[in-house]
């Protein structure tokens, strides 16, 4: 190799080492911090040149922009607004439960007038009516005070019965008579009405005057099995076949058998309602006046309450010959039959 060929490739080979020794430095380059730099930089490497004077330096390119579709507007300088007042934080609340579904909307109610009471069917009755009453008629009875020989004659007592269509009326009129009527003025009135049905009398109400002021009375309240007493008394339960004091000989005249085992009655006279035990007692002839008559003796009897006795007369309608009671304290009051008049004939009940 010449000398010429030698010196090539000795410059050659330091131009080689300059170029490597350049690569390495900008490679230390690279890696120094970078917050001045603006992005993008573009690095070109250019080998070393001959110094000419500075030229005069361009503008500076910049950086390319993406393309797009619609120009930007550029936003309008900031208004400054006075600063919210910070609201509190609202407070978790929980969800609802899911909504129930809708209940069917009710028809409106309609008011009606109420609908007519469809009468009961009453059960038959435990001792049914075994006879008839007369329509019309008048029973004159003498009121003695005392028993036997030693009461004594204090009045006397008209009793009008009338009954049709179901329904009875009854009226008892008292007056007093000889040296009674010297200590008792005015009269005693007693009123008993009801209907008539297969068990004999249903009083549906009683009342007692003394002169002209109406003392006792009773309401039965069959609809509402209630029987409402005077004076204030509290209301009471009806019993099957209850009666009044002026109804009750009659009821018994409708319904007794002269074998019949003992039952049970229950009397008011407007101011207590009370249960007596009759006993039929058996036949009885009794004297009344102009003669005699065959009767059936019954005995109501509660302890500590006295007596109610009912003598019957076994021919015709079984009308009361006799009636007496008796009250706790022992007094006696007697009425014995003295006539019959208008006797009509039977209702048919």
């Amino acid at each position: 190799m010449g000398r010429a060929n030698r010196t090539l490739l000795w410059a050659l080979a330091i131009s080689l080492l300059l170029h490597f020794l350049t690569v390495s430095s900008l490679g230390n380059l690279w890696s120094l911090p970078s917050e001045r730099l603006d992005f993008p930089i573009e690095a070109r490497l250019t080998p070393p040149a001959a110094r000419t004077p500075p030229a005069k330096a361009k503008p500076a390119v910049p950086a390319r922009q993406p393309i797009s579709q619609a120009k930007p507007v550029a936003p309008a300088p900031p208004v400054a607004e006075p600063l919210p007042t910070p609201e509190p934080e609202p407070v978790p609340v929980e969800p609802p439960p899911p909504a129930a579904p809708p209940e069917p909307v009710a028809p409106p109610v309609i008011r009606l007038p109420p609908a007519p009471v469809t009468p009961v069917v009453p059960a038959p009755p435990t001792r049914p009516a075994l006879r008839d009453l007369p329509t019309d008629l008048v029973i004159d009875y003498a009121v003695q005070i005392g028993d036997g020989d030693n009461g004594f004659v204090a009045g006397r007592a008209a009793y009008h019965w009338h009954s049709g269509q179901g329904r009875y009326s009854m009226v008892s009129t008292v007056q007093a008579t000889g040296l009674t009527a010297l200590f008792v003025s005015g009269r005693i009135v007693q009123v008993s009405q009801g209907r008539l049905d297969a068990g004999g009398l249903q009083p549906e109400q009683y009342w007692l005057e003394r002169g002209s002021r109406k003392q006792d009375a009773a309401r039965f309240d069959w609809s509402r099995n209630q029987l409402v007493l005077s004076g204030g008394e509290p209301s009471q339960p009806l019993r099957a076949q209850a009666q009044d004091l002026l109804s009750f000989p009659f009821q018994l005249a409708l319904t007794v058998r002269e074998d019949e085992p003992d039952f049970m009655l229950w009397v008011t006279n407007g101011r207590n309602f009370r249960d007596y035990a009759f006993h039929v007692l058996g036949r009885e002839t009794v004297n009344i006046a102009g003669g005699q008559a065959e009767t059936v003796h019954l005995q109501g009897a509660r302890a500590g309450e006295g007596t109610l006795d009912v003598w019957l007369d076994r021919a015709g309608s079984g009308l009361p010959i006799r009636i007496r009671t008796v009250d706790q304290k022992g007094k006696t009051m007697v009425l014995r039959l003295e006539k019959i008049t208008a006797p009509g004939q039977p209702s048919g009940g």
